[in-house]
């Protein structure tokens, strides 16, 4: 197949799977209801997971490294719930075609439906938990008024995580290792991304290993807007730099791999 062909090919896969919205858009709530039937939170489980973390978070390096729980609460509950979105969608983005294993092999649908699925109820999760965290910052007298930079923010994510879905999926479900090697990854990530610790915290020789780190900056534009405040432009420029080579990467994965992923599973 020629370059030309191979192209059209990939991008044909994404308009394909953007005129399935309202299907899988219905699916990923369907199955979120399934997911947490019979319970009396629901997907709010999640969120009580955040807080519960947040909370000891807090308390401990709060005692550690001093500072007043007042900003530090808000600060590291924000650093988690963009965590959980930004570094999330890349664990869910690598096991999204062996997820969508037995769908895949019975039903011809592209690529992009089963990713747009997986950032939906990525999505789903992610509304619950900011309506918790706007609750729980009212109750205990906290709330931060959002700043519209959010509504840009969320948006770039979600298309970075979508984006960044496609070559990271292809190689766990070529190589299954990768799949356990990216949650490792993710892991280690966590503790170098200034989630619940600040970058103004690390000596200046060494704040190159957050300035370089592309989910450092999906993560400030994410928190900057929840507490408030407009994201700092280097974050702004980091974010839209990752989100370009997520695009470049995709469209070279579609157009190498699309036909093969089916038969990897």
């Amino acid at each position: 197949m020629s370059p030309t062909n191979s192209f059209g090919s990939a991008f044909a896969d994404l308009r394909d799977g953007l005129r399935l919205a309202p299907l899988w858009s219905r699916v990923a709530v369907e199955q979120t209801v399934t997911r947490y039937r019979r319970t009396m939170l629901g997907p709010f489980w999640i969120a009580s997971s955040t807080l519960a973390t947040g909370l000891g978070l807090t308390l401990v390096f709060g005692a550690l490294l001093g500072g007043d729980w007042r900003s530090n609460f808000p600060f590291v509950m924000a650093g988690l719930m963009g965590w959980a979105l930004v570094g999330g969608l890349v664990v869910l983005g690598a096991g999204t075609f062996l997820g969508a294993a037995g769908l895949m092999q019975s039903q011809r649908l592209p690529l992009s439906f089963h990713v747009s699925l997986s950032m939906s109820r990525a999505l789903i999760d992610f509304a619950h938990q900011l309506i918790a965290f706007w609750i729980i910052m009212a109750i205990v007298r906290l709330f931060p008024v959002p700043h519209w930079h959010l509504l840009i923010a969320l948006p770039i994510a979600l298309l970075t995580g979508f984006f960044l879905s496609f070559p990271v999926g292809m190689l766990a479900t070529r190589y299954r290792d990768i799949n356990y090697m990216i949650s490792f990854i993710m892991q280690t990530l966590f503790l170098l991304t200034p989630v619940f610790w600040r970058r103004a915290a690390l000596p200046e020789e060494r704040r190159w290993l957050v300035d370089l780190n592309p989910f450092a900056h999906l993560l400030e534009i994410l928190r900057q807007p929840l507490l408030g405040h407009p994201a700092p432009l280097i974050d702004w420029t980091g974010s839209l730099l990752t989100l370009g080579f997520a695009v470049v990467a995709t469209v070279i994965s579609l157009m190498l791999y699309r036909r093969r992923v089916v038969f990897w599973l």
